[in-house]
C-alpha cells in the first residue's frame, strides 16, 4: 500500500506562522515605500509651485497676494475697498503658471471667488459668475498623504455675512507663508515696518528686494493639512475660494522689532507651543492643529516650499526661533536650514 506524503497539521501551522512574521516585517517597509512615494509627489507640487511664483514674479516683479479684498478685514466702519470684497486668492493669480491659462481665462474677476463678507461692508457680492472654474480640484495643490484633500464643502452660500461660506469649495494642502498675518490683517504695504512680514500678505506680497534675509533663508508655502486633522473642519487651506482661513501659513511672536522678544507662553494665540509645525492646539488630545498652523500627514513634519524654489523638510521639533526666522523675510536674522 501506497503511503500519501503531505504536512502535516504542525508542518502547516509553522509554515503560516512564518508567513505571518513575513508579512508583519514587509508591512511596514511597504507602508514606508508607500508614504516615501507620496511625499516625493508632494515635494514636486511644492517645487512646481515654487517655479510659478517665479515666473509670475518673472511678469509682474513682484510675488502675488495671499488674498485680495478679504471680507474679514474692515478699515473703521467703511469699505476698505472701492471696487469691493473680491477673495481672490493667490492660487488664482498663480493658475496661469501652472499651465492654467483656460481657468485663469476664465475667472471673471470683478466677481467674488468667495462671498465671505462679515467685516468689510459694502454690498452683498456674488461668486456666481465664477463657480464652474474655482469649485473644480486642483491635483497640485493636493498632498496625496493628506487624506481630505480634495474634499468637496458647500456652506451657507450666498450668506455674506458667513467667515466660512462656500459653494463646492474644494480642500487643499498648502498654504502661502504670511509671517505674523492673516485674512483679518491690513494690506501688505501698510506692514512693511514689522519685522514679522512674511513672503505673502493681503492685497499684496514680496519683491526679491524685500527678502533680505536671502531667499533661501525664506520661506514661501508649507503644508497646512485640514479636515479632520485641525480643530474645525471648516478650517483651510482651500485653494481657489477665498473663505476665512484659505491661504494664510501663520508662525506668531509678539514684538514687530525684535525677534528675540518672544513673550512668555501665556495666553492660547500666543503660547509657541500652539504655532509650531504639528503643534496640538492646547495640548488637544487628538493632536489637531489650528486654523493658521503649518503641518501635514507626514510623520515628523511637513514640507515647506522656500523663496529661491527648493523644497525642503522641516521636522516638527524644530527650534521655534529658527522657524521664526524662516517665515519672517527680513527679520535680520538669516537662518540655515536645520
Amino acid at each position: 500500500m501506497k503511503r500519501r506524503h503531505g504536512f502535516t497539521l504542525v508542518e502547516l501551522l509553522v509554515v503560516i506562522a512564518i508567513i505571518g512574521v513575513l508579512v508583519a516585517l514587509l508591512l511596514p517597509a511597504v507602508q514606508a515605500a508607500r508614504e516615501a512615494a507620496r511625499r516625493m509627489s508632494c515635494s514636486n507640487n511644492l517645487r512646481q509651485a515654487g517655479i510659478a511664483l517665479h515666473n509670475y514674479h518673472d511678469t509682474f516683479k513682484v510675488f502675488p497676494p495671499a488674498l485680495l479684498n478679504s471680507g474679514r478685514y474692515t478699515n473703521g466702519s467703511s469699505l476698505r475697498y472701492p471696487e469691493g470684497v473680491r477673495n481672490h486668492t493667490g492660487w488664482t493669480m498663480l493658475l496661469p503658471y501652472y499651465e492654467g491659462s483656460a481657468a485663469y481665462n476664465a475667472i471673471n474677476f470683478d466677481f467674488p471667488t468667495n462671498e465671505s463678507n462679515p467685516r468689510a461692508g459694502g454690498p452683498a457680492p456674488s461668486s456666481l459668475p465664477n463657480v464652474p472654474i474655482i469649485s473644480s480640484r486642483m491635483k497640485n495643490l493636493e498632498c496625496p498623504s493628506h487624506p481630505q484633500a480634495g474634499q468637496n464643502m458647500n456652506r451657507n452660500p450666498g450668506n455674506t455675512g458667513d467667515f466660512y461660506t462656500m459653494r463646492n469649495n474644494k480642500r487643499t494642502s498648502y498654504f502661502f507663508s504670511t509671517g505674523v498675518y492673516t485674512d483679518y490683517s491690513n494690506v501688505y504695504e501698510a506692514t512693511g515696518n514689522d519685522i514679522r512680514q512674511g513672503a505673502f500678505g493681503n492685497n499684496g506680497g514680496a519683491d526679491f528686494a524685500n527678502i533680505t534675509d536671502g531667499t533661501s533663508h525664506s520661506i514661501a508655502f508649507g503644508e497646512g493639512a485640514g479636515g479632520r486633522m485641525k480643530t474645525s473642519t471648516v478650517y483651510g487651506p482651500w485653494g481657489l475660494q477665498g473663505t476665512h482661513t484659505c491661504c494664510h501659513g501663520r508662525v506668531v511672536s509678539l514684538s514687530g522689532s525684535n525677534i528675540n522678544s518672544i513673550e512668555p507662553p501665556t495666553g492660547n494665540n500666543n503660547k509657541w507651543t500652539n504655532w509650531t509645525i504639528n503643534a496640538p492646539w492646547n495640548g488637544d488630545a487628538r493632536k489637531r492643529t489650528y486654523a493658521w498652523v503649518f503641518g501635514s500627514a507626514h510623520p515628523a513634519g511637513a514640507q515647506f516650499t522656500l523663496c529661491d524654489a527648493s523644497t525642503q523638510f522641516l521636522g516638527d521639533t524644530i527650534d521655534y526661533g529658527v522657524l521664526l526666522r524662516l517665515a519672517y523675510i527680513h527679520d535680520g536674522n538669516p537662518v540655515t536650514i536645520p
